[in-house]
């Protein structure tokens, strides 16, 4: 993937180096939660207010706002010029293998059997994977994942909960900001250590 110039022989020939990467992968995840918990309002938004009936062509629309505008939402995690449109470049690429992965897992087991759960797991994976290879991340790979799962599963979770609690548009939304906020911090995470060499 080193077309997309974000190797270590492509960072550095644009002078990036480790001054530019985010101090901490705490201080990153912070950032991706905030980011990814606005951008993920509003893609929930599209099933929180019925803009299009319940079923695959809603989720399509929901993968095109993550798709449309998660790279703008994690760009300014990557370090060095040019980083938004390499990075929304990658985050398309690896949001669609996780999103087509999760919709595999939801719809051929019919929302049952932890649907949600195994496709979110094996989606995941293939995420970080393509989100690894493409800064030349040797090291660390079951971590990053495994931060990536937990802080994803925690916000959709939670999500789940307040949908419960609140039900109607409030709770959609709130679906939407609490899971935003867990993927978003397990995306801060993954995008700040894959740029560490």
């Amino acid at each position: 993937m080193k077309w997309l110039g974000l190797h270590p022989e492509a960072r550095t020939a644009r002078g990036v180096d480790e001054a530019g990467v985010e101090a901490s992968p705490g201080g990153s995840a912070l950032k991706g939660a905030i980011s990814f918990a606005i951008l993920s309002t509003i893609a929930y938004g599209i099933w929180a207010f019925q803009l299009l009936p319940y079923g695959p062509g809603m989720y399509a629309a929901i993968a095109v706002v993550y798709l449309g505008l998660g790279g703008l939402a994690l760009g300014e995690l990557v370090a060095g010029r040019g980083a938004i449109p390499r990075v929304t470049a990658l985050f398309a690429l690896s949001f669609f293998a996780y999103a087509l992965i999760w919709c595999a897992f939801w719809f051929g087991l019919r929302g049952k059997h932890h649907a949600d759960l195994w496709g979110a797991a094996i989606g995941l994976a293939a995420m970080s994977a393509l989100v690894r290879r493409a800064f030349g991340a040797k090291e660390g790979a079951l971590e990053a994942w495994a931060v990536l799962f937990a802080c994803h599963t925690l916000g959709y979770t939670l999500g789940d909960e307040l949908h419960a609690a609140f039900r109607g548009v409030t709770g959609r939304l709130l679906w939407g900001t609490a899971h935003g906020a867990g993927f978003g911090a397990g995306l801060g995470y993954l995008l700040s250590v894959a740029q560490r060499r």
